[in-house]
């Protein structure tokens, strides 16, 4: 089955036509392209970034988190303290021994012949 020509009679898209043929219809896309270049790479950046952030959180999401165990800690075992005599360790004794408490404080005894309206001259 031949295929029929298809004739164009509108004057509109003879004309469309013609400018995709020439290339006249690119030029402000082109312009656009031009004026936009940066904002549109910058964008397809950003979108890029965003899909791999999504792809990497669902990732994560999907690995168990690690579960961090201390190792066990060993019975410690007290050294050995060496007691060294001395002259003075008797010394040594007392100070750490002495008594740090304050004795009570004086009360003082209460005198109602006190008048403290009275000016002293």
């Amino acid at each position: 089955m031949p295929i029929p020509k298809i004739n164009i009679t509108n004057p509109e898209a003879i004309e469309l036509i013609r400018k995709i043929q020439s290339g006249e219809i690119y030029i402000p896309i082109k312009a656009w392209w031009q004026k936009y270049k940066w904002f549109t790479i910058a964008g397809f950046v950003i979108v890029i970034l965003l899909i791999a952030l999504a792809i990497g959180k669902k990732a994560s999401e999907k690995t168990p988190l690690p579960v961090f165990i201390p190792p066990e800690i060993e019975d410690v075992v007290p050294t050995e303290q060496i007691i060294i005599k001395s002259e003075f360790s008797a010394l040594k004794e007392e100070i750490q021994s002495i008594n740090t408490d304050l004795p009570d404080p004086f009360i003082p005894v209460y005198d109602n012949a006190i008048n403290l309206e009275e000016a002293v001259y």
